[in-house]
């Protein structure tokens, strides 16, 4: 697939508008310790809302820390509105009836339920909005953090600790062991890409062992390996899907 310049410049963009809503989601703008990203091949489509609905109600995920945030060219909010206006702008299509339902999805308090009513939205018509070459103009992340270490179970706490002393500095291991931790130790995002639902670009560089048409979750995540390490063993346990390396560090 070609890449043109305006896309090259779409994507820089993307990137450096991540790295500041990233600085303004940690306390105090400390960048996080780590950026990972890892992701499975799914059955299909319909399997991204179900899949993002797993891991966000995965016990340890703090539902209050979960937050969508837009990016459409130079344009950026915690809604979809700046989604809305680019699908408005689009003369290819009728998309009165798409543009209504993610307008009513807007609505939505619960960020989770926003998420995945517009993943599930998304589904239905993404024929019509693909445009892969413009995939990384236009993205949707859903952030999401974990509960401080003194709110969760006695059984999760036990076995992230154990993985954080494993995987982790042993400064890090001590601050999570204390119950109370940096919160950019803890937070990440899933990212969802409204002109390339599927994401099978990651096919060109992974080897998945699923044919080149299914469909790539993609989870990020910036706080400590051993938290990661137990998000991705959880949803494995789950859903008995593998998650693989796709960019950033690996675990």
């Amino acid at each position: 697939m070609k890449i043109t310049p305006s896309a090259i410049t779409g994507i820089l963009l993307a990137v450096l508008l991540l790295i500041f809503a990233l600085r303004v989601r940690v306390k105090g703008g400390i960048l996080p310790p780590h950026e990972f990203a890892y992701g499975t091949a799914l059955r299909d489509c319909k399997a991204i809302p179900e899949r993002m609905d797993q891991f966000l109600s995965l016990d340890v995920i703090d539902p209050k820390e979960t937050q969508i945030q837009t990016f459409v060219g130079n344009r950026s909010e915690k809604n979809l509105a700046p989604l809305i206006a680019y699908i408005s702008s689009r003369k290819d299509h009728d998309f009165g009836p798409l543009i209504a339902v993610l307008k009513n999805a807007d609505q939505l308090s619960n960020q989770k339920e926003k998420a995945i009513q517009l993943v599930k939205t998304l589904v239905e018509y993404k024929d019509l909005l693909r445009n892969e070459s413009q995939q990384d103009t236009i993205i949707v992340f859903v952030y999401y953090g974990l509960k401080q270490p003194s709110n969760l179970s006695q059984a999760a706490m036990v076995k992230i600790s154990n993985l954080v002393r494993q995987l982790d500095t042993a400064k890090q291991s001590v601050k999570f062991d204390s119950g109370e931790c940096p919160q950019n130790y803890l937070v990440g995002n899933i990212n969802i890409y409204p002109l390339a639902l599927e994401n099978t670009s990651w096919h060109n560089t992974v080897a998945f062992a699923s044919p080149k048409e299914a469909p790539i979750l993609e989870i990020r995540f910036m706080g400590l390996k051993g938290i990661f390490r137990y998000l991705l063993d959880e949803m494995t346990e789950k859903t008995g899907d593998s998650f693989l390396h796709l960019d950033g560090e690996s675990i």
